[in-house]
């Protein structure tokens, strides 16, 4: 299974590398670039650069000139529900790219927003088994893991006004600036991405000095979470709930994004 994992910042690029012992490629489209086996899985991580159209040209780039099986957004985000804890990890069902709605922070939630996760296409059933598996490994490994969704804007969560507004209007568990680059980009080529964000603060006051002060352990977390998975058999047993699917819903997949 041929995996391409998109980084967002440095940071976490590095703690890819390190936490799944990849090997350092050359750039594509710019972008640093490693790879490894792990688990069985081929695969290959990206550094983006922070924000969605980094994310999503990265991911294109990868789409392009790797032919992966799927595509996974990782990194960091501030949680925005009510209980997330720093170093949670999301399991993203579904992301809002909030900041279309023309004004630097959402007013309200238009369809035009919702892209959904790999997820969203599964029968219910093997969503739920999924996603409660990776829920349960991650106990077994001491690392606390949430469905949920992120919400994805360019701009700093930094209140608890602001985190209840984006809550009330998304229900999200979590919010960062990349992943609706890479569901976008995923969609548009027929192919399935999932989320895996590790909360690095939790939006208020002191988002930004907890962001920096947690960002590079809490990354290599999230990494040797996605590693653990991956020697589990998690992502192929994904893989074939996926092709399992019908090529009618294969085909509709760019039509998730709406115009």
């Amino acid at each position: 299974m041929k995996i391409l994992m998109v980084c967002p910042i440095p940071a976490e690029y590095a703690a890819c590398r390190e936490s799944l012992s990849l090997r350092d490629q050359p750039r594509l489209a710019g972008c640093r670039a490693s790879r490894g086996m792990v688990g069985g899985c081929e695969l290959e991580a990206l550094e983006s650069g922070p924000a969605k159209a980094r994310a999503a040209a990265a991911a294109a780039a990868g789409i392009l000139a790797r032919g992966p099986d799927l595509i996974l957004d990782t990194g960091s985000c501030a949680g925005i529900e009510a209980g997330t804890v720093i170093g949670e990890i999301v399991l993203g069902r579904e992301c809002f790219e909030s900041d279309i709605s023309g004004s630097c922070f959402p007013r309200n939630s238009i369809p035009e927003m919702r892209l959904p996760s790999a997820f969203g296409f599964l029968p219910v059933e093997a969503r739920e088994a999924l996603q409660a598996e990776a829920v349960e490994r991650g106990q077994e490994t001491g690392v606390r893991v949430r469905p949920g969704s992120q919400v994805c804007g360019e701009f700093l969560i930094h209140s608890l006004q602001m985190r209840g507004e984006l809550y009330r209007l998304f229900q999200a568990s979590a919010g960062n600036w990349e992943t609706a680059g890479v569901f976008v980009a995923a969609l548009k080529n027929s192919l399935p991405a999932l989320s895996f964000r590790v909360v690095t603060d939790l939006g208020d006051a002191q988002a930004l000095r907890d962001f920096r002060r947690n960002v590079k352990v809490r990354s290599r977390e999230l990494y040797r979470y996605l590693g653990d998975l991956m020697e589990y058999g998690w992502f192929e047993r994904f893989r074939e709930h996926w092709s399992r699917l019908d090529a009618a819903v294969l085909q509709g997949l760019p039509g998730a994004v709406l115009p």
